[in-house]
């Protein structure tokens, strides 16, 4: 049924997601410029400046963050196959951990050596975004289970 919980925590993981490319993730501050890191690119925010990177180098974080907003909002509708509904979190949960490593194992430090600054996140939001949307897809995953395993103790009593 697509009035469970798991509908709930699928629904706040895609918002989270959707709201991970209205915030940035980081900020760096320099003599030279503000840039503002977002799963979109590295926008300098001085006007006249060149740009530090082309946006084409963000594309497979970006992609990886629309593809986990779009899984959890398709397996919102896969009530009928719980089966599918937990493999789809599954590879959910995976992508969101990739995403978490690839912007601070990966972009966060490139930023770092191109530009020589270190990231401020005292007001990046959406640095948190990632890690909100990865536990509301692990809630509804156990949801799903819980589910599942009441179908199967209910079919044992007929």
């Amino acid at each position: 049924m697509i009035q469970r919980i798991q509908t709930v925590y699928l629904s706040l993981a895609f918002v989270a997601i959707a709201l991970l490319f209205a915030f940035p993730l980081a900020q760096f501050f320099s003599e030279n410029g503000t840039y503002f890191f977002s799963v979109t690119g590295l926008k300098n925010m001085v006007p006249g400046e060149p740009k530090a990177f082309n946006n084409l180098i963000f594309l497979p974080l970006t992609i990886v963050a629309i593809g986990i907003g779009l899984m959890s909002l398709f397996t919102i509708f896969q009530y009928k196959n719980r089966f599918l509904q937990i493999k789809l979190t599954n590879i959910a949960v995976l992508a969101s951990i990739a995403l978490i490593m690839g912007i601070f194992f990966a972009y966060i430090p490139l930023i770092e050596k191109k530009i020589n600054i270190v990231p401020d996140y005292s007001n990046s939001y959406g640095i948190y975004f990632p890690l909100v949307a990865m536990v509301f897809i692990v809630l509804a995953n156990r949801a799903i289970k819980r589910d599942e395993k009441l179908v199967r103790s209910a079919d044992r009593l007929r």
